[in-house]
């Protein structure tokens, strides 16, 4: 949520007895230590009340919806909706559907942006959305939790390929089988992504080991 440039949040929150104001004082040194981070998830980090009260307080400040998203509120699967990639990106996960209107969280509702491309996407699906605000590292946490079952389905393939071929091959035949328009094979810092382009949307479908990169990258150079 985007209130760490909000100070009257601060100066609210203190009014309506959430927290105190050495809880303002004590969050505003976090945040100079630590600028990335906004004003209420680092009331969050610094647990100075009840979560689920602070972040419900924060929603009805900033005129949105305010919830505590824990694992056991979502009851969709966020890759039927978007690839991760774009969960990622946009700092969003969608929890519930009813009646043609999905409930998705975002971590800043201020970034229009962001909001509106998830909407977007959503429109396109025949689905409106409903909107609500949580605290950034509960959405960070959610999103990394699932990049293992994103991932899942090629990690079982890429085990039983140990050779380059095995893996290209594989790389090749999942990209195929999940109709992507084109395969992106990157060298990152300490392994290599694999990603689809599928209807537009990039998202990650595996990460290699870093010591498998120059045997798949000379593989794939021989078959140009």
């Amino acid at each position: 949520m985007d209130v760490k440039k909000r100070q009257p949040i601060g100066v609210e929150l203190v009014k309506r007895g959430i927290v105190k104001e050495k809880d303002i004082e004590n969050a505003l040194q976090y945040q100079r230590e630590h600028p990335d981070k906004k004003l209420g998830d680092i009331l969050n980090i610094l647990q100075v009340c009840d979560p689920n009260v602070l972040i419900e307080a924060i929603g009805d400040i900033i005129g949105e919806k305010g919830i505590l998203l824990t694992g056991d509120k979502i009851k969709v699967k966020l890759t039927d909706y978007f690839s991760l990639d774009v969960a990622q990106k946009n700092k969003v996960v969608p929890f519930e559907i009813s009646a043609g209107k999905i409930k998705v969280c975002f971590a800043n509702t201020v970034n229009t942006k962001n909001i509106n491309a998830v909407k977007l996407l959503l429109l396109n699906k025949g689905l409106v959305m409903d909107s609500y605000i949580t605290f950034e590292n509960d959405i960070d946490r959610i999103l990394k939790s699932l990049e293992g079952e994103v991932t899942t389905d090629f990690e079982v393939a890429s085990e039983n390929n140990d050779t380059a071929i095995g893996l290209v091959d594989s790389i090749i035949k999942t990209g195929i089988k999940r109709r992507a328009s084109d395969i992106h094979i990157e060298p990152m810092a300490d392994q290599l992504r694999v990603r689809y382009r599928i209807d537009g949307e990039l998202f990650t479908a595996a990460k290699i080991k870093k010591e498998k990169q120059q045997q798949i990258i000379r593989k794939i150079k021989s078959n140009l």
